[in-house]
């Protein structure tokens, strides 16, 4: 899904992740690679990744703080599980949030998710 990385571990880039489309109500597990500043996998077997949910352009109020999981066999990969079940459709943002082994807090990326309503059945 994301590849990332920043010449600025500790800087965040507006919206640098692909934009992802989904239907309220739909589960999507989305994948983020991770890479250090000269583009070499980070090995995040020793970290915390989180990603967290917001309105667009209103980090103020994270609304959803997502656990990742390390992808088995590749230690620069982790996968979160995104409900937009109870979601209002609209625009939302999700932000990386990696603890690194030293317990320093990174936000390497961000992107936005555009939620769409969920088709009216008749």
């Amino acid at each position: 899904m994301g590849n990332f990385s920043s010449t600025d571990f500790s800087t965040i880039i507006s919206n640098n992740l692909p934009e992802i489309r989904m239907i309220s109500g739909d589960e999507k597990i989305i994948y983020y690679n991770v890479y250090n500043q000269d583009g070499a996998p980070l090995n995040l077997s020793n970290a915390v990744c989180t990603v967290n949910i917001f309105k667009y352009g209103d980090p103020s109020y994270v609304f959803a703080q997502l656990s990742g999981s390390v992808t088995s066999g590749s230690s620069n990969q982790f996968s979160i599980t995104f409900t937009g079940s109870g979601i209002s459709s609209g625009v939302y943002q999700h932000q990386v949030h990696i603890i690194d082994s030293h317990a320093h807090h990174h936000y390497p990326a961000q992107g936005k998710i555009v939620i769409f309503p969920s088709p009216v059945s008749t």
